[in-house]
Formats: structure tokens, sequence, C-alpha cells
């Protein structure tokens, strides 16, 4: 039997496998729950990778109780390598022969080049990696909502509620007026008062429940109302000075290409790229005033076609001797393309 591969992105709400052939091709794909064992814990982060990839097995017609040559992990939380490939070895011995996890930003990139640049994640957590043509790698976020994922949807639903919650203690004055954004939080959680919304801040808090509530800002936002506008353009600035953080540790090959400086978008909240972009725009043109940045000249967004279990299933085959022969230009599209005056 021809040798296959696999390969998984874990997010913080949702998760993919893909089963793909030694020769490249996608054979099967599945999704899931949420992966990150921060959120979830060890053991349904565990299941769920098996549930899943178990699945994509039956899908293409391969006996599950046959193991993958090897099984690349992308994951959220999965810094904990050896941990988690030790726990599938020992409670799955027949998913997969060898196991590779790595972070999904470096999962991200390997599904996009193998040139590198900048990963940008905004989901229902956010972060950001430099990945180097020489392979090292920087980072900036991925700390988790109680230390960071500024930007993120979790981040922007954060914002907003607090807004709503400091004005009407007369603790701030508001940008633009919060009726908008209090009505919709009152509905999106279904509550009556701000009383009914400690339950969900507090008791029964789930992370992409309450990150869930970005969309209605982001609804609100297209319909025009100011403060949703103002809170992504908050989000977009944050988002670029992830940027502008590994900016002083990036290879300047990686600013000379025709994209310029490619930066891929992976996660939801890009969706809102047209509410994100002038606050995203005005901090990185402002970062061209300081020696890090000055060498940048235009910039690329790009957006994943695949899942970055791709990247991860690419990253386990070459972990056990192989490469997968990827058609890199075909897994990404173009979100937005800038020069800077």
């Amino acid at each position: 039997m021809a040798a296959l591969y696999g390969g998984v992105e874990g997010g913080g709400t949702h998760s993919k496998a893909v089963l793909i052939s030694e020769d490249g091709h996608i054979l099967a794909e599945t999704a899931g729950p949420s992966t990150n064992h921060w959120l979830v814990g060890m053991d349904k982060c565990l299941e769920t990778i098996n549930d899943m990839v178990s699945k994509a097995k039956l899908l293409a017609g391969v006996n599950p109780d046959i193991p993958l040559k090897s099984l690349g992990m992308s994951l959220s939380g999965g810094e904990r390598q050896d941990v988690i490939g030790n726990l599938m070895q020992s409670r799955f011995p027949n998913l997969s022969e060898k196991y590779y996890i790595t972070s999904d930003a470096i999962g991200a990139m390997a599904t996009a080049t193998d040139k590198g640049g900048i990963v940008l994640i905004t989901g229902t957590g956010s972060n950001c990696t430099l990945v180097n043509p020489d392979g090292s790698v920087v980072g900036c976020g991925g700390w988790g909502h109680m230390m960071g994922d500024e930007g993120s949807a979790y981040w922007i639903a954060h914002l907003a509620i607090k807004m709503v919650f400091d004005t009407m203690d007369n603790f701030i004055v508001p940008p633009h007026d919060i009726s908008k954004i209090k009505n919709a939080m009152f509905e999106y959680f279904q509550v009556a008062d701000r009383m009914g919304m400690l339950t969900h801040l507090y008791r029964t808090f789930e992370k992409s429940q309450f990150a869930g509530f970005c969309q209605r800002v982001a609804e609100e936002a297209s319909a025009g109302d100011r403060l949703s506008c103002y809170i992504f353009q908050r989000a977009g600035q944050v988002l670029a000075r992830h940027i502008v953080a590994v900016l002083p540790k990036l290879d300047k090959v990686l600013l000379k290409g025709d994209l310029g400086l490619s930066i891929l978008c992976v996660g939801s909240v890009w969706k809102s790229w047209d509410l994100l972009k002038d606050g995203f725009l005005d901090v990185l043109s402002e970062a061209r005033r300081t020696p890090a940045g000055r060498d940048l000249t235009k910039l690329s967004l790009l957006k994943l076609r695949h899942s970055s279990a791709v990247g991860g299933a690419s990253l386990g085959a070459k972990h056990v001797g192989h490469t997968l022969p990827l058609d890199y230009a075909s897994n990404v599209d173009m979100l937005y393309s800038h020069h800077f005056e």
C-alpha cells in the first residue's frame, strides 16, 4: 500500500485534519472542535485528533488500523511537543507511526511557502511569527486571553463589552455612542442587564463563545455604527504592532521579492479586513520612520486556500525523510497589496 501522511490544524474553536498521498494529493479532509489543550484539556485534545484522523482514513477508504507514515500537527497551544507526541503514540498506537508537533503559525507558513515570511493569526486568539529564510523564528504574542490576544475576536469582543460597562458606570467618556453595541450585547448573550452578563463573564465563561460576539460587532460596524468601526480600527492598530515588534529581527531578503513583505493572514477576523485596514496601515506607515521599518516599501497580505493541516502534513513527512510535492502558489490567495509612498 502507498504511504499516507496526515496533518492536523488545531485551533481554539475549530480543528481540521487531512490525509495526503506521497505524491501530494489530498485524499480526505475532516473537521472537529477545539484541540487547544490549554482550553479543553489534554484528554479531549488527543481524543479529537484521533477521531478526526480516523474519520479521514475511512473517507479515503483506508483501514483505520493501518498507521500513517507520519502525522504532522499544527496546533494552537501545541508547544508541549514531546508530551503530546508520546501520549498519542501510547494511547492510539495504530493512528500513526511517527508524530511531529509544531505551532499553528509554523504549520500555516509551511502550507504557504518554504521561503519564510510573517504569519499573523487572529481568530479566537492572536499571535505573530516571523520565519526567516535561514529557519530562525521570532514570535510576538500567543500568550492567551489573560496576557494578550490583542486584535483577536476575543479582544474585540472584550473591548466592546468593557466600553459598554465603563460608559454605563460613568468611568469613561466613549468616543461614540454605545447604544448599538449595548443592545447587541444583551441580545447575543440573551440577558436583560449587566448583572445577567456576570454569569457569562465568570461562572460559565467559555472563550470561543465569548469571542463569537466579535461577529456582532463586525455586523454593526458594517452597518455604519461608529463605535464598532472605532473598535475594529483599534484592532487593526494592535495587529500591525505585532508586525512592528518582529521587524528588527527580519531578514531583509524578505522585503525584496515582487510581493514585498509577505504576511500570511490566518483566522476569521481577517474576513473584516476592510474594517481593520486603516488602523493597520497607519501603524505600519509610522513604523517606516524607524530604522527597522525604513526598508518596508511594499507588503502583500495572503490568505490560505487550504487548511494549515496541509503544512502540518508536509512537516511531518519531512520529519520521516519524505518531501511532499506541494504547489505553494495554489495554496494562497492575495487578500491585499499595498505600496507605501
